[in-house]
């Protein structure tokens, strides 16, 4: 079985979904919703499919109640899981991409190769679309974060995080963050010690 490489990201407001479809689109990726499932909570309880063509701000509507939306998926015969959560104010949006085909991306460190893609997504999620909604993105394989107002204990309690991308609020701080260098404005890059 492959890892997955995720980007987490944390918002004000929902993600423009039509509008992150269109971006792959533009960038020459075919991605096809297969299968739409909403949750009631992260044990799976109370789960609903829903038709896979279903409008989206009917699935979005649903996440405004409470509910969790897992979205299946493939882009260029690659499996990918969309999730959307909001917990108070602040909207989740996990993309979850199955390497087992792409198996240069399985990896925890930044090179030649997985770098212009962590490159690619930072933009996007810097471009002006984005940056001002964006208050915290998590890139790499296999992570783990729960966000935090304290910046500092979402970071110390997060797990395989490569690259940190901060939105126009949060990346005007000064960080201090352990075993990571700013590379960019907004963006910091672990260090792996050789």
């Amino acid at each position: 079985m492959a890892a997955n490489f995720n980007v987490i990201t944390f918002t004000k407001s929902i993600i423009d979904l039509s509008w992150l479809f269109e971006v792959v689109q533009e960038r020459g990726y075919n991605a096809n919703i297969n299968q739409i499932e909403s949750i009631g909570n992260w044990e799976f309880n109370d789960l609903i499919n829903h038709p896979h063509d279903v409008e989206i701000a009917e699935v979005l509507a649903l996440l405004e109640k409470g509910r969790i939306i897992l979205i299946f998926g493939e882009v260029q015969s690659n499996k990918f899981v969309l999730m959307l959560s909001k917990t108070g104010t602040i909207y989740e949006t996990g993309v979850s991409l199955d390497t087992k085909y792409i198996d240069y991306l399985d990896s925890d460190t930044l090179n030649d190769v997985t770098r212009p893609i962590y490159d690619e997504i930072s933009n996007l999620l810097l471009s002006s679309e984005m940056v001002n909604n964006l208050l915290v993105s998590a890139l790499g394989v296999e992570v783990v974060v729960d966000y935090d107002e304290d910046f500092h204990k979402m970071h110390l309690d997060s797990h395989n995080v490569a690259r940190w991308v901060f939105g126009t609020e949060e990346g005007a701080g000064e960080r201090n963050l352990l075993d990571y260098t700013r590379v960019a404005a907004g963006i910091w890059d672990r260090i792996i010690l050789a």
